[in-house]
């Protein structure tokens, strides 16, 4: 394997392996709004504010919220309005 090829596959493997963490951060933290749920945006304020991103932007959790609920770990339960966009958004919570 020359060395492109190296750093490649290199970069994959950390890509995969930060992708698992934040998946897994996500599902610990949605667990703590039980069966509320919480919306992308709270949840990633939520996360911000315990220091997991150096932004609350939303764009930190919706597609690991995505891959959550395509694997069937959390499901939208309803739409409500967002306590920080003051928007209907779904709400998201962990299947149990």
């Amino acid at each position: 394997m020359g060395i492109k090829e190296e750093t490649r596959r290199e970069s994959y493997d950390e890509v995969l392996e930060t992708l698992g963490q934040r998946q897994l951060d996500v599902y610990s933290e949605l667990l703590n709004y039980g069966q509320d749920g919480a919306t992308a945006n709270e949840l990633s304020h939520f996360m911000w504010k315990k220091g997991y991103f150096v932004t609350p932007e939303r764009n930190r959790v919706h597609p690991r919220l995505h891959e959550l609920e395509k694997s069937g770990h959390v499901f939208v339960k309803e739409k409500r309005m967002c306590s920080i966009t003051k928007r209907n958004c779904a709400v998201y919570i962990v299947k149990i």
